[in-house]
């Protein structure tokens, strides 16, 4: 295990100052109490060695100052670790009559993520349950674009955005950021004891918006094991939920995944006592292909789907996938997307089952 990588998810708080519906991790957080820096700085001290990348998410990470000292330490003493924020926009207004907190921003942040998932002000809002969500976002993209910086613009996909006219909305704005696009599928996470149906993206217009950015923009990567594999014929794509791949929250419990974060998923170690060198999530480890994939022709590049979905679908991984074209009576790509080819595209390609998009000859900035 002694030259085995993670690329960890971290939440560091639990405050967040927006109210989104579709919110995955509310109820984990909220039942948490949170660790502080020291207990941070202890952790990778302890485990630097094992650590490839960090993003900062879960929760709206900008609002500690802590947050801010904690990048700086990383970057000081593991310069080699990747660092990256996946914020709502808020970052832009922290920083922007504080010198120092810029300057910690501009050193050692390496890429942003910018959640928005309406190229208008009110249905972003609206969303996101706060009116000043997209004037923050965008004021972090143009700050973003300023200092040169890596920047993606994330959005959940559900079936109030993927449809050609937010998604033109979306590619529009980020052309004008030199921006790449991103797009996380809901995952229905309970929340508050209840799973929140509403925001599922049905297979129809996951498909349907797949093949119009095919044909209107770029695909840059698709890190998930299915479409990956499947629809694009990118392989190999694989699946490092709990292997390659951790989510740490706000109390510094340690899950395999980013959105397997309830009390069953999470290891019995916590930042305070782990060592990632020994750490393993066995479920995760050697999983055999649901029966019903035996005989398939992606039976062992799609390994039956992505496991989160499967799991947070089904309760089991050994249920295939819900995107799986044979749940839908359709038949498998004939013609497979055409993937632009670019080194890997950010912290979160390979990290979690994404899916990465740019503008037909736009920047969308591959460093």
């Amino acid at each position: 295990m002694e030259n085995k990588k993670f690329n960890l998810g971290w939440g560091l708080t639990k405050k967040c100052n927006m109210y989104c519906q579709f919110c995955y991790s509310k109820a984990a957080r909220n039942e948490v109490e949170e660790r502080g820096i020291e207990d941070w700085k202890k952790f990778v001290d302890r485990n630097h060695q094992y650590i490839d990348a960090i993003n900062y998410g879960t929760g709206e990470n900008t609002i500690l100052d802590e947050f801010f000292y904690f990048v700086e330490y990383v970057r000081k003493n593991y310069p080699a670790i990747g660092q990256a924020l996946t914020t709502n926009g808020y970052i832009s207004e922290r920083v922007q009559e504080n010198r120092h907190l810029l300057e910690i921003f501009k050193n050692c942040i390496d890429e942003v993520d910018v959640s928005i998932d309406f190229n208008n002000r009110e249905k972003h809002g609206r969303f996101r349950g706060q009116p000043k969500a997209y004037d923050w976002a965008t004021q972090t993209l143009q700050l973003s674009k300023d200092l040169g910086k890596l920047s993606t613009i994330v959005f959940v996909g559900c079936d109030e955005t993927v449809n050609k006219e937010n998604l033109d909305g979306l590619f529009d704005l980020a052309n004008k950021h030199d921006a790449f696009l991103r797009m996380n599928i809901y995952r229905p996470v309970s929340n508050e004891n209840e799973i929140n149906n509403r925001f599922i993206l049905t297979y129809d217009n996951l498909k349907a918006g797949l093949q119009y950015i095919h044909d209107k923009h770029e695909i840059v990567s698709l890190s998930d094991v299915l479409l990956g594999n499947v629809f694009a014929n990118q392989g190999p794509v694989r699946d490092h939920t709990g292997v390659n791949s951790i989510r740490i929250l706000p109390d510094g419990a340690i899950c395999p995944s980013t959105y397997l974060i309830s009390a069953e998923y999470r290891s019995n170690v916590n930042i305070h006592n782990a060592d990632l060198g020994s750490l393993r999530f066995e479920q995760f480890e050697d999983i055999e292909t649901p029966k019903e994939c035996n005989g398939c022709d992606y039976e062992k590049s799609c390994q039956g789907g992505v496991y989160d979905r499967r799991i947070l679908w089904y309760g089991t991984l050994a249920e295939r996938d819900p995107y799986c074209p044979t749940r839908h009576g359709d038949e498998f790509p004939e013609k497979p997307f055409h993937i632009t080819k670019l080194s890997r595209v950010s912290i979160h390609d390979g990290y979690v089952p994404t899916l990465f998009f740019k503008n037909r000859g736009g920047k969308g900035v591959d460093k």
